[in-house]
Order: structure tokens, then C-alpha cells, then sequence
């Protein structure tokens, strides 16, 4: 009898999912550490001078991608990495705004109307 060693898709996908979400919170949240306390500016003085890409806060550049998972679920390692990237955009986003930054700046950053 032969045994079947592959995963099922579910477990493949959620292994991809993991790595992808660990793997692009710590890249986008040291990318956004250097640039923005590297040079000592504030954020206002950042977004003076950074491009409308980079001021965009990094947990909506995962919408586009959970929009876009339905389409390539069968694949569960590109939907896995879909999945984690987007995952990872946000739990980065949330982690400077509310653990960083207070921690930084004495405040969460998020300015609303």
C-alpha cells in the first residue's frame, strides 16, 4: 500500500500562509522602522517628502490581494502566500500603530478627522 505523503491542500496552504505572514511582518515592519526613525524625521516631515506609495498605510496594500485569493484558491501555495502576505501587511501596520509608535512616540499615530 502506498502511502500518499503530500499534504492535503489545506495544510499546504496554511503552512504557506504562516511562513508568508511571519516572513512579510518583519520585512515590511523593519523596512518601515528605517524609514521611518533612520533619519530621525517625523512623520509629517516624511510624508513631505516620500512618495504617495509610502505614505499609504502598509495594512491596506493587502486588500487588493484578499480580493484577488477567491480567484486562485485551488493553488494552495500561491493562495497560501496571498493569504500571509496580506496577513502580514496588516499585522505589521497594526504593530507599529499600536505597539511601536506608543512606545516610540508616546502616541498611536493614527490621526482621524
Amino acid at each position: 500500500m502506498l502511502l500518499n505523503r503530500e499534504p492535503p491542500d489545506r495544510t499546504r496552504r496554511n503552512r504557506w500562509a504562516i511562513a508568508w505572514t511571519v516572513a512579510v511582518t518583519l520585512v515590511v515592519e523593519a523596512t518601515t522602522l528605517y524609514l521611518r526613525f533612520a533619519a530621525g524625521r517625523t512623520a509629517g516631515e516624511f510624508n513631505q517628502t516620500a512618495p504617495l506609495l509610502l505614505q499609504i498605510h502598509h495594512m491596506f496594500w493587502g486588500l487588493p490581494l484578499l480580493a484577488a485569493l477567491p480567484f486562485c484558491w485551488r493553488r494552495p501555495k500561491l493562495s497560501g502566500a496571498m493569504l500571509g502576505t496580506a496577513l502580514g501587511f496588516l499585522l505589521s501596520d497594526l504593530a507599529y500603530h499600536f505597539i511601536i509608535l506608543p512606545l516610540a512616540v508616546g502616541n498611536t499615530g493614527w490621526h482621524w478627522p
